[in-house]
């Protein structure tokens, strides 16, 4: 598969909330209730709040063929550190190394830039576990968060950067 990774732009924000929408849908069902996810809602207004996000945030999208598969969005909540707010791949094309190209350029692309720490919160026992650790992450004694609204326990996962 050829794929190409860009920052991207408020014209991707409809690709983006589908991809987003799409691995809510498959990813998380047995492990976020189903009437939260049935209800999620995917219109105009969720399309236009995602367009003002990127504007505030920088997104980064993995495409092939000028279609959108895979986007991350990252944030810098303190000196030296990155978050990584969200990566989402859909489902169709999970297990075929577009996660772990956008984690690779998202590293390159902060190389040498004084970035000491990759972070980032995941479902406790979720089905990004082990994606994590295969990127190298370790879980963090931070103690667990809820999720948004819902009484579900997340954990925090960082990574130190090799800056050399």
């Amino acid at each position: 598969m050829q794929l190409k990774i860009r920052k991207a732009t408020p014209t991707d924000a409809r690709d983006i909330k589908s991809v987003h929408y799409h691995a809510y849908q498959v990813c998380y069902r047995g492990y976020l209730p189903d009437d939260f996810l049935d209800n999620m809602p995917f219109d105009e207004a969720v399309i236009e709040r995602t367009a003002n996000h990127i504007k505030e945030v920088e997104y980064y999208v993995a495409e092939t063929k000028n279609h959108v598969i895979g986007f991350l969005a990252l944030e810098y909540p303190e000196e030296k550190v990155i978050e990584i707010q969200m990566l989402y791949v859909h489902p169709d094309f999970q297990k075929q190394g577009v996660g772990s190209a956008l984690m690779r350029e998202m590293c390159l692309l902060k190389k040498n830039k004084s970035y000491n720490k990759l972070i980032l919160w995941t479902i406790k026992d979720g089905p990004a576990i082990g994606f994590y650790h295969k990127q190298g992450m370790k879980e963090s004694n931070i103690p667990p968060k809820k999720f948004w609204k819902l009484d579900i326990p997340i954990i925090r996962f960082e990574k130190e950067l090799d800056n050399k």
